[in-house]
């Protein structure tokens, strides 16, 4: 009789565990962010389980790159992320995140000017909390520059910790631009 009672309980037990999983999903937050920068349009960014979805450039393949303005790699690495963003408008977006002390408008300017940014950027101090999120998913401490590849339906495919050539990141566009 014990037995049978201890079995009992244990099946009811198991039979409700998926509800209670069920639950806990229902009970689960789902992250959003918005990224805003004076002169850039503002982004609207939600968590997914794999990566983030962006909702001004569903469908593309997006390239987050964090940089620097003191960074000799950053600085050797912007005019490759415009020459991609010039080559692939329709499949491929760069959102670019200034980490280091915030840049100065003239700063910011000289930097516009030299490099002639077909893409976005947004400085950390005015969006912390998806900087910080973002560093906590990816297991970034803070070199730079750092990016993270994320597929047209916004799963992240690829960590880039450092410098990455041109000819990089064009393989993964091309591969990730194949229709399956």
């Amino acid at each position: 009789m014990k037995k049978l009672f201890t079995l009992l309980l244990a099946f009811g037990i198991l039979s409700l565990l998926p509800l209670s999983a069920a639950e806990n999903r229902k009970n689960e937050v789902t992250l959003t962010f918005e990224l805003k920068e004076k002169g850039a349009p503002t982004i609207h960014i939600t968590e997914a389980p794999n990566g983030i979805v962006i909702d001004e450039y569903k469908g593309k393949i997006v390239l987050l790159n964090f940089f620097g303005k003191h960074c000799k790699w950053c600085m050797k690495e912007i005019p490759h992320l415009v020459s991609l963003q010039k080559k692939h408008p329709k499949i491929f977006q760069v959102i670019a995140i200034h980490a280091q002390q915030p840049m100065t408008p003239g700063e910011r300017h000289m930097l516009e000017k030299k490099f002639g940014f077909n893409y976005p950027i947004y400085e950390y101090s005015n969006n912390p909390d998806f900087v910080q999120y973002i560093a906590h998913r990816a297991q970034w401490e803070g070199g730079l520059p750092f990016s993270i590849v994320f597929d047209q339906n916004g799963s992240a495919v690829k960590i880039i910790p450092g410098y990455a050539p041109e000819e990089d990141l064009e393989k993964i566009i091309e591969v990730l631009a194949k229709p399956e």
